[in-house]
């Protein structure tokens, strides 16, 4: 098991932000990251019951049906798809981390790159981090298909550290080095964090072969473990609500007992955390005693609504596994409330009133024969584990309008173009918000 800070580290790096002093146990944070690390293969929609046997699927042969490896190993999502469309028009840089940066950006680089070395043969790689203190020996055996999107690279793998090559390496490297073959070795570089991704994801995904599946292997692999690689792409939304639910104390994220009682907004399960967040927690605390919450009720915006369905395409919606289409036919269903990662603590999110101005979805989401009336609302977080709708009843009295027309009147005041806002807010009940009316966070770049 890693160190647990290292954990932390790495789910981080899938967008898994757990509170800063969390109590969950180590094995509870090393589950965790075995899980996040599954969703990020998309296992559950292309794999079958598992163990499987490689043998029973048919061969990746490129053709017209197939990409090539390096592409097909390419996973991403609407959200990264535009942010990198929207550079590319304005002349920019890519939106992504630099390399060697973050951890599972570049594992989903390097996978890529081994499907590139798969299109020119089936040559013996080796990954290792600059400073050569860690290293992975791997030779993919055959490439299956679970389907024409999703190749199955059979690989065997030995893993090594510096100063302990072991034998069964040091044999099989020199197999390659010494005997001209015409197999040269390919290195790629991968930082020792991004190849602790890449073991899990190999030792995890060794157990799911069938004992029965004993593919061909060279002499000087007879030491190495046998697994598999398929493409591997960010979150989806309902694993990141998972991984990242929060329900409780803000620091450790153990059940919360008590507030703040200068602010009343954050919630801590004892003094000893509230203790240790003061420094942090100082700045906001001023700003929210005395602070105005509005409390307002929503509906999922895949709900049916005046006999449409509202189909509203999410940033984690992911390109290759056709999420589109199946938010479509979920909208056809009664959904329950979004999941609430939030717990009590006061987050961020983007208010956007229906406006035929609005660059975003505000104004298309709902159909609307007035597009300026601002009879609707969208309101999201920025990872979208929330992304809801606030309707103003045409018929409702003033009374029952209020919550959402003081709303609108935040944004419409002190919002940009009055069509769009940043607020804080609350999570106050399975369908319900308060948003603070007089307290705005600094503007947000999301």
């Amino acid at each position: 098991m890693l160190p647990r800070e290292e954990i932390l580290g790495l789910l981080s790096s899938l967008g898994v932000d757990l509170p800063p002093k969390t109590k969950l146990p180590d094995v509870e944070l090393d589950k965790r990251l075995s899980k996040a690390l599954d969703g990020a293969q998309y296992l559950s929609r292309v794999a079958p019951t598992l163990p499987f046997d490689p043998a029973i699927y048919s061969s990746w042969i490129r053709g017209k049906s197939n990409k090539t490896l390096v592409e097909a190993m390419r996973r991403h999502n609407v959200g990264e798809a535009t942010m990198v469309d929207a550079n590319q028009r304005k002349g920019m840089d890519s939106p992504f981390p630099a390399l060697y940066s973050n951890a599972f950006m570049d594992l989903r680089e390097t996978l890529p790159a081994i499907g590139h070395a798969c299109d020119k043969g089936m040559v013996p790689i080796v990954l290792q981090d600059k400073g050569e203190m860690s290293g992975i020996c791997m030779r993919v055996l055959e490439v299956r298909k679970f389907d024409d999107q999703t190749p199955i690279l059979i690989v065997v793998f030995q893993h090594d550290v510096k100063d302990n090559l072991s034998p069964g390496s040091f044999a099989w490297i020199s197999s390659y080095v010494s005997s001209g073959s015409g197999s040269p070795l390919v290195t790629i570089t991968a930082t020792v964090q991004e190849q602790h991704l890449l073991l899990r994801i190999l030792n995890n995904n060794k157990k799911r072969l069938s004992s029965s599946y004993k593919p061909k292997r060279a002499p000087t692999e007879s030491s190495f473990s046998l697994s598999f690689l398929i493409p591997v792409g960010p979150l989806g939304a309902q694993d990141m609500a998972k991984l990242n639910a929060n329900n409780g104390c803000s620091i450790c994220g153990e059940p919360a007992k008590q507030k703040c009682s200068r602010c009343g907004a954050v919630r801590y399960c004892d003094a000893v955390c509230q203790k240790e967040d003061w420094k942090s927690h100082r700045p906001l605390c001023s700003g929210w005693q005395g602070a105005k919450w509005q409390g307002i009720t929503f509906i999922l915006a895949d709900l049916q609504v005046a006999g449409h369905y509202a189909l509203r395409i999410s940033r984690f919606d992911n390109v290759q596994h056709n999420d589109m289409g199946l938010r479509m036919e979920r909208a056809k269903d009664n959904q329950g409330p979004p999941e609430n990662t939030h717990g009590t603590t006061p987050f961020i999110v983007k208010i956007q009133v229906n406006s035929s101005q609005a660059l975003g979805p505000a104004h298309t989401i709902l159909p609307s024969n007035a597009r300026d009336d601002g009879s609707n609302i969208l309101i999201y977080d920025q990872r979208r584990t929330i992304d809801v709708i606030v309707l103003r009843a045409p018929e409702a009295s003033e009374e029952e309008a209020a919550p959402f027309d003081a709303v609108t009147a935040l944004v419409r005041e002190k919002g940009d173009r009055g069509i769009k806002a940043f607020c804080w807010a609350i999570r106050t009940g399975e369908w319900t918000l308060d948003i603070c009316l007089d307290r705005l966070p600094d503007w947000q770049k999301w």
